[in-house]
């Protein structure tokens, strides 16, 4: 389930790490980290500097095409 709404939003690619700044053991994309109590991916993006769950996945890359989907969503409502 999602905590932020992301029904109207067609799916988008996911957003890749700079090369640089992947560490050993984290996500390759943007917004997903390991959740260490529910042993899950989880998704999080930052909105008017609050942080926003999107929700926890068993799939990275599924964490990270929803993450996209969190963006597109937040860049809409601020144009």
């Amino acid at each position: 389930s999602f905590v932020v709404g992301l029904s109207d939003i067609s799916p988008q690619p996911p957003i890749p790490k700079s090369a640089g700044r992947i560490k050993e053991g984290a996500s390759k994309y943007t917004g997903v980290s390991f959740n260490k109590q529910m042993k899950k991916k989880k998704a999080e993006i930052t909105v008017k500097g609050k942080q926003r769950l999107i929700g926890t996945y068993d799939d990275e890359e599924e964490a990270a095409v929803d993450y996209a989907r969190a963006v597109q969503r937040a860049s809409a409502q601020t144009t």
